[in-house]
């Protein structure tokens, strides 16, 4: 359970091909936080059911065992009532006799005795037949509550199963997204073997892969201008996302601290999202990537790696990253079915 939380996706995004309004950004960001809220919800639904299934199984292993007890001691009852069933004929039979013997005068003290305990007898027997009828009541009552713990208990472990199979599916969906991109950062990489550690990074954080390029890499100070050693490498990054059709981009561009003023841009907002759009032209240029897979955004200054005032601070600050997300619209659906 502990890897289906720490695996599940960081957001999704929806997709077009010009810049977005930082507002929109936001409301992605804050359907990924609600879909996280769910899979842990369903996680405590889930244990939640575990412990209510184990609870009924205990509860009825307990009214089995009752129900056991109970019938053991109504087969106990009715062999004694069988028994005195045969014991008050026998003394009806002696009784009738007395009573015929008493009528033609011949009744003695003996048989005076004999009618009291024949009496006797016959409430014994009549108490005999109510404690039965008890039992044999309790008994029924018991079985019934046993049926109704079973169905229970049954009707548990059929949706505790549906959610398992469920649970099972989503973690392998999980698992197949995390190979999915393991082998997508294999690729980037591999393809950007011909630029150094300084110029670019490619990393997974959150289940997706980070491909962060420096400014120097793409663009000159203060230009949105792709250089032309950045068209190579961001070319070079398009070819692999031609192969991978199911993989969404998001291209984010950010900036130092550093207010930003031109005749043609006002400031850092506009530097930083002209860059994500030269960027996202350029991967979509002569390729055959869809241009719905892409979103394109500024970040400004407002998402620095390093917030401290200094050069090499700013230095990494100035950055694009090309976010490479996979589809989980199967991760989605198996969350809404729970």
């Amino acid at each position: 359970m502990n890897k289906i939380i720490i695996a599940i996706i960081g957001g999704i995004v929806a997709v077009c091909t010009s810049c977005i309004p930082l507002k929109q950004y936001q409301e992605l960001q804050e359907k990924d936080r609600e879909n996280s809220a769910a899979l842990k919800r369903m996680e405590m639904n889930h244990q939640n059911m575990e412990v209510e299934n184990n609870e009924l199984k205990a509860e009825v292993k307990r009214l089995k065992q009752k129900v056991e007890a109970l019938e053991k001691d109504t087969v106990r009852l009715a062999r004694q009532n069988w028994s005195l069933k045969n014991r008050n004929k026998e003394l009806m039979n002696q009784y009738n006799d007395f009573l015929q013997n008493t009528s033609t005068g011949n009744a003695s003290p003996e048989s005076a005795e004999l009618l009291q305990h024949l009496q006797q007898l016959h409430q014994q027997l009549q108490d005999r037949e109510d404690q039965l009828l008890l039992a044999e009541r309790e008994l029924a009552i018991k079985k019934q509550g046993l049926e109704r713990a079973s169905a229970n208990l049954r009707s548990v472990e059929k949706e505790l199963e549906g959610r398992n199979k469920r649970l099972y599916e989503l973690e392998r969906a999980l698992n197949e997204k995390d190979s999915l991109m393991n082998a997508l950062q294999t690729a980037v990489a591999n393809a950007l073997t011909d630029f150094g550690s300084d110029e670019l990074a490619v990393h997974i954080k959150n289940g997706k892969v980070y491909v962060s390029m420096e400014e120097k890499l793409l663009f000159k100070s203060g230009s949105y201008q792709v250089s032309e050693v950045g068209v190579g490498a961001l070319r070079k990054i398009a070819g692999v996302l031609e192969q991978k059709p199911d993989i969404k981009v998001l291209v984010e561009g950010h900036t130092d601290e550093v207010p930003y003023k031109s005749t043609v841009l006002l400031d850092n907002w506009d530097l930083s999202v002209k860059r994500a759009t030269s960027v996202t032209r350029i991967l979509l240029q002569n390729s055959s990537i869809s241009p719905t897979r892409i979103i394109a955004a500024g970040r400004s200054e407002y998402v620095p790696v390093d917030a401290s005032p200094t050069p090499e601070a700013r230095r990494k600050n100035r950055r694009t990253e090309i976010i490479l997300s996979p589809n989980l619209d199967q991760v989605f659906d198996l969350l809404q079915a729970n």
